[in-house]
């Protein structure tokens, strides 16, 4: 299968030069310095190709289909679970059922149509999510923490789970389903254990390939590996055993930041390569196009405040 994107900048949505410096001078950032938030969401669309479906989970994930759609991936039809289809995004909606999400979709169905008519009948390239845990093999934990129970229904006398976040919502059903899982995350070593408290979703494999641990054995019969977009690199499934391995690294990194906020063994993958910075085009238009109003891109991490005391 050739993988086709839209590198030629040129062909992207236009922002006005002149309108983004007004527009950077009223926000007062830097027109060429780009946020984690801004890196994620421009790292995350470069994983995506043309004419592919992209199923999206709430938050970051939907600027980052945005992103894709707006530069290398203009065809891509996006799904989103409440029931909207082809949506052609101009203002980020911020739940996926929220009515801006539907701006000229093509449909305007159910959760019925979109998880059983198009994801479960194949029609699912990425299946695009965020969370709050992430495992060696990319299983995703956004359920609990700390444990699932609660005091009252434990005999053991432990507490409940120390935080308990919104659940799966469709993660569960877009990771099962996508042909690959591309997920988005800040990275923290109690964010990357070696296994997660909880699945929630199966993005990559739930365990070593060619075990009953897998994701054909699991009964998930579609879908491979995995890519998750972390603020300090990308992590690609290992074909070999489907562990995660560190396949790109951005600019300014030093590889012993990651390899000391993961909790197992990282190893490099064999077409490890550095991430190109991203451009100024890509910056204009993740701010004046994907969120102008930066209600994701901007927030600022742990290590971003850190970083600046």
């Amino acid at each position: 299968m050739s993988v086709i994107r839209q590198s030629d900048p040129k062909a992207w949505t236009h922002v006005d030069d002149t309108e983004y410096e007004a527009y950077c001078k009223e926000k007062g950032i830097d027109p060429e310095k780009y946020t984690t938030m801004e890196l994620l969401c421009i790292a995350a669309a470069r994983q995506t190709y043309d004419f592919s479906f992209i199923f999206a989970g709430t938050g970051l994930p939907m600027i980052g289909c945005m992103m894709a759609q707006h530069t290398y991936a203009p065809n891509a039809l996006i799904i989103m679970e409440a029931g909207i289809l082809d949506p052609k995004l101009i203002e980020v909606p911020i739940s996926v059922s929220e009515a801006r999400g539907g701006y000229m979709c093509s449909t305007l169905s159910n959760m019925a149509d979109t998880f059983g008519t198009f994801a479960q009948r194949g029609f699912c390239t990425f299946g695009m999510l965020g969370g709050a845990e992430c495992d060696k093999y990319g299983n995703l934990n956004s359920t609990a923490m700390g444990g699932y129970y609660s005091k009252s229904a434990r005999d053991d006398g432990k507490t409940g789970p120390a935080v308990r976040f919104a659940g799966s919502g469709g993660a569960n059903n877009i990771a099962s389903y996508a042909d690959m899982g591309l997920a988005m995350m800040v990275q923290e070593k109690r964010r990357f254990p070696e296994v997660n408290e909880y699945v929630t979703s199966v993005t990559g494999s739930r365990g070593p390939l060619g075990t009953a641990e897998d994701r054909w054995h699991m009964g998930l019969f579609r879908g491979s590996g995995t890519t998750i977009v972390s603020d300090l690199c990308i992590f690609r499934s290992s074909p070999e055993t489907g562990e995660l391995e560190m396949s790109e690294i951005y600019p300014g990194i030093d590889e012993s930041l990651v390899t000391e906020n993961v909790s197992w063994q990282l190893k490099k993958a064999k077409d490890f390569k550095p991430f190109a910075a991203p451009s100024h085009e890509e910056i204009k238009i993740a701010r004046m196009v994907c969120d102008p109003n930066r209600i994701y891109l901007g927030r600022k991490t742990k290590r971003d405040l850190a970083a600046e005391k």
